[in-house]
């Protein structure tokens, strides 16, 4: 099998933003092509679990915010390894097809379950994801909802519109710094072995230095990201569309990408290639 990620791929100075972000997916979807089965059955099995959890009232969101962080370390060890495993297995009683799109994507998402020694800082990121992310929710009800907005509704016209849009660019820079601490803690807690918080802080300083690349690579999945939005606010039928169709191409694409990027941005070291 050949690499997929050739230094070549990583063009870490000079070629712009467009170009490193380009070289970048290409390498994800690169990625992708190596195991189609296990990248798209991983993608298909965490949308329905999390289509699940959101079933479940008011602890739903809360649930796949915690859990999220676990799988996607699961996942990025699995390929930071894969050099010393052969092709996804195929074997057993089950058919090959089951094998190959249900069962060793299984696998791979609980990965981290069954490393004793990734599992507690797996988990432990997980916590703080759930904790950031209440906060930053808690700071948005506070800026632009609630009774603050009833509040300003009795003052002249021009003052609630001001405070809502100083609220909103506040929710906003908010929201950015939350995902560039959020965008590389996972490899940086299991392959780089930061403790999570470290992890967080250093994702932030790496999305930082390389805010252009970063944010031509983020362009287009937000774009999908935005249009299954609007979706569900027009019909939830064509949002659940977009989500079988745009959101499962685009899930493992975007998390092959975000794994290629940090490899570009912060190559594995021998120590952390083995366990």
């Amino acid at each position: 099998m050949s690499d997929p990620l050739s230094s070549s791929d990583f063009p870490h100075h000079g070629g712009g933003a467009i170009g490193r972000a380009g070289a970048w997916i290409a390498c994800g979807w690169r990625l992708i092509q190596e195991h189609k089965s296990l990248w798209f059955g991983m993608s298909g099995l965490y949308l329905v679990f999390a289509f699940v959890l959101k079933r479940i009232p008011f602890m739903g969101d809360l649930l796949i915010t915690l859990i999220t962080p676990m799988l996607l370390a699961g996942v990025v060890w699995g390929r930071a390894h894969e050099h010393r495993a052969t092709s996804p297995s195929v074997t057993g009683p089950a058919p090959p097809w089951t094998q190959a799109w249900l069962v060793q994507p299984a696998r791979e998402l609980g990965l981290i379950f069954h490393r004793e020694d990734k599992i507690f800082p797996a988990v432990l990121l997980g916590i703080i994801t759930l904790g950031l992310s209440t906060l930053v929710r808690i700071a948005g009800d506070l800026l632009v909802g609630g009774s603050m907005v009833s509040g300003l509704t009795a003052t002249p016209l021009d003052v609630p519109q001001i405070s809502t849009v100083l609220g909103m660019v506040a929710i906003v820079a908010l929201y950015l710094a939350l995902t560039m601490g959020l965008f590389y803690s996972v490899p940086l807690t299991v392959l780089a072995n930061r403790q999570p918080l470290a992890a967080v802080a250093e994702s932030f300083s790496l999305c930082r230095r390389n805010a252009l690349p970063l944010l031509t690579l983020a362009a287009p999945f937000f774009v999908v990201y935005l249009l299954i939005m609007a979706g569900f606010a027009v019909y939830h039928g064509w949002a659940h569309l977009l989500i079988a169709t745009a959101g499962l191409t685009a899930l493992p694409l975007f998390v092959a990408t975000v794994y290629c990027s940090y490899l570009a941005l912060h190559p594995l070291h021998p120590s952390a290639e083995h366990p």
